[in-house]
């Protein structure tokens, strides 16, 4: 099985569908070792037809996706990130003429069977997942395999998936203790402060994530003290998490948390107690606009990290129209690229957004 962190440079036709649909000009992917492999696949079937002219048109037009469609799961659309990565996944499979639909769970397992189960049903060609719990989905998944619909895997990585698109959850959570750590050695007297961790401890590749983010306070920073933790999936519960850390610590000095998203709701409850000093600092990962453009005001989200996920995303449609067509990728498991964003980046990565 062979593995790559994924790139940063698009196809002109994925970065048209960026340009067009999302106003996206970041790139990422490595995607024509991928692409080349279904076009030799698609000429090598021309080269040996009868009728070149005719078997090079419908080879074009099955690699070029039209007539199929695209099925991709979330686990909670309520994360910004994954709303922005599903607008842009959108946009490049209509640039490639396939349908392309949209679902999430509610970070319920058994809507997760419900949603593969239609996905089948109506017909999808490829089927995007994130799945937390491939135990429960396994029977779906082998019905949809023996239906010979091809899965791919996001945020995990499942056996019986044709490929997956993950992070390195521990070197992510890794990344975030190191901003938080480098920040409060600056602010702090032997870096000593106090902060709360926004966790998700019912999915295990998240568990790897908030390793690494104590790995990391650890190391550069023992002095940096988590004293209160929880669990919160939505900017809703981050709100709620956070105002219940300032009841109980109400000098607290931050928030590490597992994404964008859960921080930003603890940004507004930091903001409605009027906690937005030099003392307070505010950590988390994605990059996503809503995360960058709090990184940007200047305040107390200080950093995040981005996955360059929108790229990620028309990566995985590019690579499921290659393999739906009958193409061969080269990798099966693709890492994202970690990027770290503070105020002194963090413009670059808006004008990509632009």
């Amino acid at each position: 099985m062979k593995k790559k962190v994924l790139g940063f440079a698009l196809s002109a036709i994925m970065a048209g569908s960026l340009l067009a649909g999302c106003g996206n000009t970041a790139a990422t992917g490595n995607t024509s070792s991928a692409s080349s492999a279904g076009a030799s696949s698609s000429a090598s079937q021309a080269a040996s037809s009868e009728s070149t002219g005719a078997s090079s048109a419908a080879s074009s037009a099955a690699a070029d996706g039209t007539g199929l469609k695209i099925g991709c799961v979330f686990a909670d659309l309520g994360n910004t990130s994954y709303v922005a990565m599903g607008n842009a996944m959108e946009e490049a499979a209509k640039a490639r003429g396939a349908e392309f639909i949209l679902k999430d769970t509610g970070n319920d397992s058994s809507t997760l069977v419900d949603v593969i189960e239609n996905f089948i049903a109506s017909g999808c060609n490829v089927i995007i997942e994130q799945n937390s719990d491939a135990e429960v989905t396994e029977t779906v998944n082998q019905e949809a395999l023996d239906a010979g619909i091809i899965i791919l895997s996001f945020d995990n990585e499942m056996e019986n998936a044709s490929a997956s698109y993950l992070a390195s959850n521990y070197d992510l959570g890794y990344q975030i203790g190191t901003m938080c750590a480098e920040w409060a050695n600056e602010q702090f007297e032997d870096g000593k402060c106090q902060i709360g961790l926004l966790n998700a401890s019912s999915y295990d590749f998240i568990l790897d994530r908030v390793e690494g983010i104590h790995a990391a306070l650890a190391e550069k920073d023992p002095n940096c003290e988590i004293v209160i933790e929880t669990d919160a999936v939505s900017t809703t519960d981050g709100l709620e998490a956070a105002e219940n850390f300032l009841q109980a610590y109400p000098e607290l000095n931050g928030v590490v948390g597992i994404n964008d998203s859960v921080v930003l709701g603890a940004y507004e409850a930091f903001k409605g107690a009027n906690r937005v000093g030099d003392d307070v600092g505010l950590f988390a990962c994605d990059g996503s606009l809503e995360g960058l453009e709090a990184v940007a005001e200047g305040s107390i989200h200080r950093g995040t990290v981005s996955l360059h996920l929108n790229e990620v995303g028309v990566q995985m449609i590019e690579d499921g129209i290659t393999l739906a067509t009958g193409g061969i990728l080269e990798e099966t498991v693709n890492y994202f690229p970690l990027e770290a964003v503070t105020k002194d980046n963090v413009q670059s990565f808006l004008d990509a957004l632009k």
